[in-house]
């Protein structure tokens, strides 16, 4: 995934890991800096991330720009 509407030009993002798991829950965290989960698997939250992106590409189509932390 490339740069979103919205992102500053001149902050640079890392990729690392975005999933783990604390016991048996699964989280995944976002570039606004969110926690999100718990998910009963890694699949799982593999899943709800893609719908999270999915839901966040809606929005900026609609110029409902989310903001990062």
């Amino acid at each position: 995934m490339g740069k979103r509407t919205g992102d500053p030009q001149n902050k640079t993002f890392f990729r690392s890991d975005r999933f783990f798991c604390e016991g048996t829950n699964w989280y995944f965290c976002t570039r606004e800096g969110t926690t999100e989960g718990p998910f009963e698997s890694k699949e799982d939250a593999q899943q709800e991330l893609f719908l999270y992106l999915r839901r966040i590409n809606e929005r900026e189509r609609f110029g409902i720009v989310a903001t990062t932390k």
